[in-house]
């Protein structure tokens, strides 16, 4: 028997499912787009931009670390949008 032809399944709107795939992907753009710039910094060719100070320690180490917080803020994102 079909999914859609179960007596008790509830229909999928469309435009939730819209919805969630958007966030997804976006979340996961975000954290994509944040990695890979941080990845470039890392770079010889960025040399300059890495070890250009901010807060205290070089712009490329700053990146690295945060690369873990922004990972947890959008994994804390995306179970608050999945409720």
């Amino acid at each position: 028997m079909s999914a859609s032809k179960l007596p008790h399944a509830p229909p999928q709107p469309v435009a939730s499912m819209r919805r969630k795939v958007w966030v997804n992907f976006g979340l996961f753009a975000v954290f994509f787009f944040f990695y890979l710039g941080a990845a470039v910094v890392q770079t010889p060719s960025c040399k300059a931009l890495a070890t250009m100070p901010v807060l205290g320690m070089p712009l490329g180490l700053l990146l690295s670390l945060a690369i873990f917080p922004v990972s947890w803020i959008l994994v804390v994102v995306w179970f608050w949008k999945a409720r």
